[in-house]
């Protein structure tokens, strides 16, 4: 940590979305640099920053949310031209507002990011990436997921602009004249691509970051596009934006998470591949939508910010920020300023309130309507401890949170909130809980985990929580979030076929022919499986990992035919169930046909033997622990003789590491797989008492009784 900064605030605006501000280019060697900011109501301001005030220079009116600024990037010129994006319309300003452009072109979902370069408009919209050249469709390319983010780069020697493709859950694709030329797959899910300011246009290089909050570099080199690892995500919020700012002579890459955390990491320009060093951090409170670095109002540079709530803040060296005398007369401006503002706004909310007065007193009829809420959600799936982490960003600071479920759950939150359960509920089978934030608590998680009789019922259906959120100011009114938890939530993980390891499965299949679309299947899909599913096409393929024990799930699905392989029983029981209760409650027909090896059990406990021997340890030194920790044993450590044999000594002195384990998930699961294995091989005669040999060989970790009970055919 090198650097001392410190935050200057300069103004509000809109919610806005990732990547929506943008510095532009000075005029001249002493000109402060101005910036464009776009919002979630649709109004495109351009700023700059003088005395530590922001002065508009043009603001639009409000319209489509603003979902993608881009500023044009012709070589050898400024870029002195403001591009945005809201719904499927493109606009062009110029520095001082006026409108030189305006499409609206044929795509029929909302451009998430776009980029400019030359002549030519790169636009992407859900699945699909759209290439313009001289404001004509040239061509385009479907995806086998959604698009996340693009960048342009310049072929040498031609005209033709080669494309790198973030893609949801598959890596990254690179695309020439609407053509794949090459792929690389990115297990930690990228979500942001930056291209370093100091390469040329035609190096197709550019740095990534992940929704674990991992940070890599894209290279293609020799006709491979490859992918590198730099920074591990090591528990950090999810990269939201990407950005640059140079100081003291080098580049940096600055990060901006989820979290509210904004990192920058120092870029050794003539070796992208070295590992970045990480020079200064910073936490807001909220999530962080954009970064960028410029001069804009000192000739230092200085990192600007943008908020999911809308607020713009810099951070710059701090002896700017304590160690400047402002002038008196402009104390005394500023606060004029702010007396008048104040005195506007009691005055709005004056005329408000007496126009809402004489609405209740008329004889009209008439509908009073409070605002919406503005509240991002995101579930997450489980990891290998089981937990589904619920998100929550709001745009004003929240109070309470009400969450019900029909079924019993477990339940875990952050610092900034106090989690309570109704005593009532304790013996019930459904759950009420209240979560109190703290004040100024902006973004909530939830941690949501299903218990082990709610898991057995889950796996007929999806369960529904309901959450109401409050906020902490007028009017009180509640937003009312519907989250579905899936009945298969450890299948968080997304995976290629190509690199499935080196493990021998046997896989069990479920084969499912009907009169239903492409669209009811991925429907029903998403009462099993967690996160995103591709979107409806003609023919859909994906591969799903379980977080814990490392078993496959694949995916193949088309109009009136679908099949699943797994190596896990259990997952193809519970796929059965959930696509039979879907069809049912659709009154669609279907036929239900699996076929279930022998040896399915046997082999899937094979490749998790290891895991199964590391749980059980990590199981026996937790019991030790807590036996040893009841002792008193800190007075008398400094006694002579031996204490502890080696045993217990060895646990001591690593009570600290010993955390929890998942020994009794695994015996659970396995357990599971038996049982699910004699009822769908049609073994299901007496084998109760089989069972309950199973799961004590399994507390016991006697592994050669468990290979020959799960390798049994009868009993």
């Amino acid at each position: 940590m090198d650097y001392d900064l410190a935050r200057i605030d300069y103004t509000v605006c809109g919610i806005t979305y990732p990547d929506t501000l943008k510095i532009m280019s000075p005029l001249g060697p002493k000109v402060d640099q101005k910036f464009a900011i776009g919002d979630k109501n649709g109004v495109l301001q351009c700023l700059s920053i003088k005395d530590e005030e922001p002065v508009v220079q043009f603001k639009t009116l409000p319209g489509k949310p603003i979902t993608s600024v881009q500023l044009a990037t012709t070589a050898g010129q400024q870029a002195d031209k403001i591009f945005t994006a809201s719904g499927n319309e493109v606009k062009g300003y110029t520095r001082k507002g006026k409108v030189f452009l305006c499409i609206e072109t044929a795509l029929t979902e909302t451009i998430t990011s776009m980029c400019i370069i030359g002549n030519d408009l790169i636009l992407c919209s859900g699945r699909t990436v759209t290439f313009y050249r001289d404001l004509r469709e040239y061509n385009s390319y479907v995806c086998e997921d959604r698009v996340l983010d693009i960048a342009a780069f310049a072929v040498p020697n031609s005209t033709r602009i080669r494309l790198l493709v973030l893609v949801a859950n598959k890596g990254a694709v690179l695309l020439e004249n609407g053509k794949l030329i090459a792929r690389t797959v990115i297990s930690s899910g990228p979500s942001r691509l930056s291209v370093p300011p100091s390469t040329h246009v035609t190096d197709i290089v550019a740095f990534y970051g992940a929704s674990d909050g991992s940070i890599g570099l894209i290279a293609y080199e020799e006709l491979t596009l490859s992918s590198k690892c730099l920074v591990d995500g090591r528990g950090l919020g999810s990269v939201v934006c990407l950005g640059w700012y140079y100081n003291n002579g080098n580049f940096h890459l600055s990060v901006g998470r989820h979290d509210g955390s904004i990192q920058l990491y120092l870029i050794d320009m003539d070796n992208f591949g070295e590992k970045p060093r990480l020079k200064y951090t910073y936490f807001c409170g909220e999530p962080v939508t954009s970064v960028a670095g410029g001069c804009v109002s000192t000739e230092e540079s200085e990192l600007l910010v943008a908020t999911f709530s809308g607020r713009i803040f810099a951070l710059r060296a701090s002896h700017l920020v304590s160690g400047v005398k402002v002038p008196q007369d402009i104390l005394a401006a500023r606060r004029a300023k702010l007396e008048g503002e104040v005195a506007r706004l009691e005055k709005q909310t004056a005329n408000e309130r007496e126009k809402y007065q004489q609405n209740t007193r008329s004889l009209h009829a008439g509908l009073s309507t409070p605002p919406l809420l503005d509240v991002q959600h995101e579930l997450l799936g489980a990891g290998s401890d089981g937990w589904q982490e619920v998100r929550m960003t709001s745009a004003v600071p929240l109070d309470m949170l009400f969450i019900y479920c029909n079924q019993k759950l477990q339940m875990q939150t952050d610092t900034a909130a106090v989690l309570t359960i109704c005593s009532s509920m304790e013996t019930g089978s459904d759950i009420l809980a209240s979560v109190r934030c703290q004040a100024g608590t902006r973004r909530v998680w939830i941690k949501i985990r299903y218990t082990s009789d709610t898991f057995i019922n889950s796996r007929l259906e999806g369960k529904r929580v309901l959450i109401y959120v409050l906020p902490a100011g007028a009017p009180r009114v509640a937003r009312l979030l519907s989250l579905k938890l899936p009945a298969l939530p450890y299948y968080s993980k997304h995976e290629s076929e190509k690199d499935l390891g080196s493990y021998e499965r046997t896989l069990s299949q479920l084969q499912v022919s009907g009169n239903y679309s492409v669209a009811e299947m991925t429907s029903w899909l998403t009462e099993a499986l967690p996160g995103e599913l591709p979107r409806p096409a003609s023919e859909i393929t994906f591969v799903r990992i379980h977080s814990l024990l490392e078993t496959i799930l694949i995916c193949e699905y088309q109009r009136g035919n679908a099949t699943f392989k797994s190596d896990n029983v259990s997952t193809i029981a519970v796929l059965r169930n959930i696509v039979s209760n879907c069809s049912v409650e659709k009154n669609i027909s279907v036929e239900i046909t699996f076929d279930i090896p022998e040896d399915c059990c046997v082999q899937s406990f094979k490749n998790i033997e290891n895991k199964f021997k590391v749980e059980y340890q990590k199981n026996k030194d937790l019991i030790l622990k807590n036996a040893i920790s009841m002792l008193d044993l800190d007075s008398s450590m400094n006694e002579e003789g031996p204490l502890l044999c080696q045993e217990y000594a060895r646990v001591w002195d690593s009570k600290d590491n010993i955390i929890k384990n998942q020994f009794n998930d695994l015996v659970e699961m396995v357990l599971q797989w038996y049982l699910d294995w004699r009822t769908l091989s049609l073994h299901n005669d007496n084998y109760g008492n089989e069972s309950t040999k199973l799961q004590a060989a399994l507390k016991d970790c006697r592994l050669d009784n468990v290979l020959k009970i799960l390798s049994s055919k009868n009993s």
